[in-house]
C-alpha cells in the first residue's frame, strides 16, 4: 500500500433489504438480541422504514441496517451481490453452542459449527433466507458493548460486524481494485480473504467468483459501508477515488454520519462513512434509542406526512423469548 493511501478502518455498517419490517424487527431484536438503536425512514424514500440494529451504544462497526420495501422480490445470491454477512459474538466455540441450542428452540435455519480463518463460526439464515454467519471473537482488540437484551447468555452476545462475502463475475478485476485502489491486503494463507485497517474480525472481506448473476431483493444486501474517522478522511477518499477515475456520489450528510457512495468492479455498491456524530445526534435519549420514530432535523417538518405513510411497528425492548438452559 502506498504511504499516501487513505485507510479504511473496518466495516461501518451493512444495509440489507426486508419485505416484512415487523418480522424483521422481531427476528433481529428478539431472536438475535441486537438493539434497535434507530427507527427512522429511508432518507431517499420516506415511505420506507430504515431500521438500525447494533450493540448497546450503536457503535460504528456494529450496525446491521434494513430498508423496508414491502413489494420487492426476493433476493438471489450470485454475481453482483453481497452473499454473506458475518456477525461477531463474544466467546469461543462454547458461545456458538449456546446459539445452536437457541436456534433449534426458535426453529432458525443453521449449519454446523465450523472453523473459518482459524475462528469457530456458525452459518444461519433469517426468515427471508438471508445468509448470515456468527463468528466467535474471544480475543477482540476493541472495546465491546453487548446489549442486555440478548436472549442467549450475555457472554455470547452479538457485538458487531465481522466480515462480508462478495460474489462477482471477474474476481481478478475486483481483487485488483480492492488492493490497488482501496488499499486492502490479501491474505497469505487464504486466497480469497482480504483485510483492511488493523485487520482481523470486523475488517475482513471474502471474494467469490460466479458466472450466475444474482438479484437484489428481500433477504439480500443493498450496500456495504466502511469506516473512516471524520469528514477530513472522507474527503481524502473522495479525491483518491476520483483521481483513480472512479465516480462517486460526493459527500452525503446522513445526519448520524457523513457518507460517500461508489460502485466497485462487479457492480456492488460501497459506502464510506464517518464514525460520528452518532445516533444521539437527533436529540434522542441514548437510554431509549429506537423506541420512537426518529427523524433528522431536515425531515422533522414532514413528520405528520411521514408517519401517515408508514405502518406502525410494535417493539418492546428485552421483552422477547428467552434462552432455556
Amino acid at each position: 500500500m502506498k504511504t499516501n493511501q487513505p485507510v479504511l478502518h473496518g466495516l461501518h455498517h451493512v444495509t440489507a433489504i426486508t419485505a416484512d419490517a415487523q418480522a424483521n424487527l422481531d427476528f433481529y431484536t428478539s431472536t438475535l438480541g441486537m438493539r434497535l438503536v434507530k427507527k427512522t425512514v429511508n432518507q431517499d424514500d420516506v415511505s420506507a422504514y430504515h431500521l438500525f440494529y447494533a450493540d448497546a451504544i450503536g457503535s460504528a462497526g456494529s450496525d446491521f441496517t434494513f430498508f423496508d420495501w414491502a413489494k420487492i422480490r426476493p433476493a438471489r445470491n450470485g454475481a453482483g451481490t453481497v452473499s454473506e454477512t458475518g456477525l461477531r459474538v463474544l466467546g469461543g466455540e462454547a458461545s456458538l453452542e449456546h446459539w445452536v441450542k437457541w436456534f433449534d428452540q426458535q426453529i432458525v435455519r443453521h449449519g454446523a459449527i465450523e472453523t473459518l480463518s482459524d475462528r469457530p463460526t456458525l452459518a444461519f439464515q433469517d426468515g427471508e433466507r438471508q445468509h448470515l454467519r456468527l463468528i466467535a471473537d474471544s480475543e477482540s482488540a476493541t472495546e465491546v458493548h453487548p446489549w442486555h437484551g440478548s436472549p442467549v447468555p450475555l457472554c455470547a452476545a452479538i457485538i458487531g460486524l465481522g466480515s462480508v462475502d462478495l460474489t462477482v463475475t471477474d474476481s481478478d478485476a475486483t481483487a485488483d481494485f480492492l488492493t490497488n485502489v482501496l488499499g486492502f491486503r490479501s491474505s497469505a494463507t487464504e486466497h480469497n480473504l482480504f483485510e483492511t485497517g488493523a485487520g482481523g474480525s470486523g475488517a475482513q472481506l471474502r471474494l467469490h467468483g460466479s458466472t450466475e448473476r444474482g438479484q437484489e431483493g428481500a433477504g439480500g444486501v443493498h450496500h456495504v459501508a466502511w469506516r473512516v474517522a471524520d469528514p477530513q478522511e472522507l474527503l481524502a477518499w473522495q479525491r483518491h477515488l476520483e483521481n483513480h477515475g472512479y465516480g462517486t456520489s460526493g459527500q452525503v450528510d446522513r445526519h448520524y454520519f457523513k457518507s460517500l457512495y461508489f460502485r466497485i468492479p462487479g457492480g456492488i455498491l460501497f459506502e464510506i462513512a464517518t464514525d460520528g456524530p452518532g445516533f444521539a445526534a437527533d436529540g434522542e435519549d441514548p437510554a431509549h434509542l429506537g423506541e420512537k420514530l426518529a427523524l433528522p432535523p431536515f425531515l422533522e417538518p414532514r413528520r405528520a406526512q411521514i408517519e401517515a405513510g408508514i405502518k406502525p411497528l410494535h417493539y418492546q425492548p428485552s421483552k422477547g423469548p428467552k434462552y432455556e438452559e
